[in-house]
């Protein structure tokens, strides 16, 4: 679905800034908050906060975990669902499925009466290549 049309049907206004940072977040694996301010320097401060936290509202985001101090987000597609392997020592982050974890952490959710809204996996170790490194 198109950004526009979603807003549109969600009652948001379409604006040619939330349409550049979700162009721009559809070029990202990962994103801070400060990669849209360096990217889209002539975009106020302001407008880029409320744009995350409306992307976030509509589930168009999502917030992830790998253990920095800085919020990061991604593009929330259920039809590739993953988590993230953070490496302590270079830092970087890897997918890896999650459909068979998500399904119980649901399953054992729902048993206990408990509508997730959002959810996040975090795992933090060292890489293959910093493991050999070491």
């Amino acid at each position: 679905m198109k950004i526009e049309t979603f807003l549109k049907q969600n009652n948001n206004r379409i604006t040619h800034e939330r349409i550049a940072i979700f162009e721009f977040l559809q070029t990202k694996h990962i994103f801070t908050y400060n990669d849209i301010i360096f990217h889209f320097q002539d975009i106020g401060r302001a407008s880029v906060f409320r744009t995350l936290n409306l992307f976030l509202e509509l589930g168009v985001i999502r917030k992830v975990d790998i253990g920095q101090k800085t919020m990061t987000y991604e593009l929330n597609n259920e039809a590739h669902h993953h988590e993230h392997m953070k490496c302590n020592s270079c830092g970087s982050v890897i997918n890896f499925p999650s459909a068979s974890i998500c399904e119980q952490i649901f399953k054992e959710a729902e048993k206990m009466g408990f509508e997730i809204k959002s959810h996040s996996i975090g795992i933090l170790g060292v890489c293959k290549e910093c493991g050999v490194n070491h």
